[in-house]
């Protein structure tokens, strides 16, 4: 787990990177982001098929960028974020991921579609 409730710029920033065999996230219990703070945290960990609930409401500049890139099980986003505006915050976090699954949208935020939003052919959830 990693209890941290408050980040600092690029504290976690590349930290299971390329981990093929991660298939469980540890818990992201932050609620205060930095920038970088997740940036490329589990890109191209292939096997993770679940990101961990992301609890902030709030997103830094480019604290989700390339979070789960090339994560292609992936099929399971929890979010409960109210404000996306941050400079690059979701920068290619969701590319190549699986082509179908679930996004829950836990907060008020609006995401477009596509690898900086909510991936084409994935369904968004208001509620669990």
């Amino acid at each position: 787990a990693l209890p941290a409730t408050t980040l600092f710029n690029y504290c976690y920033e590349n930290m299971f990177y390329g981990c093929t065999s991660l298939t469980t996230a540890p818990v992201l219990s932050a609620t205060t982001l930095a920038t970088n703070c997740y940036a490329c945290m589990f890109q191209g960990c292939t096997s993770l098929t679940t990101a961990p609930a992301l609890p902030a409401t709030t997103l830094a500049e480019s604290c989700y960028r390339q979070m789960f890139y090339g994560c292609t099980s992936l099929n399971s986003v929890t979010t409960y974020a109210n404000d996306i505006s941050a400079s690059n915050c979701l920068t290619n976090w969701l590319q190549n991921v699986a082509a179908n699954g679930d996004f829950y949208n836990l907060g008020t935020a609006t995401y477009t579609s596509g690898a900086n939003g909510i991936p084409s052919g994935w369904t968004e959830h208001t509620s669990l």
